[in-house]
């Protein structure tokens, strides 16, 4: 990640990726960091929304997994 590229999600020190709030994020962190590694450009090529709605299909996968508890 080019470090004079913000994201919009802030990494957090400490998470709890077994909830569904902090699994969720999670999630569309790592989207993001894959985005800006392909030289999306956070706010302009892509929202918050958009970062959660790429995550949705993946979360509701590892609920049903028993991975994450909704």
């Amino acid at each position: 990640m080019d470090s004079m590229t913000k994201p919009l999600i802030k990494q957090y020190e400490t998470v709890d990726t077994k909830t569904l709030q902090d699994g969720w994020m999670e999630t569309a962190r790592e989207i993001e960091s894959s985005l800006i590694n392909s030289g999306a450009v956070p706010g302009k090529d892509y929202s918050y929304l958009d970062l959660y709605k790429l995550a949705q299909p993946i979360v509701l996968k590892l609920i049903e997994n028993g991975d994450i508890k909704p």
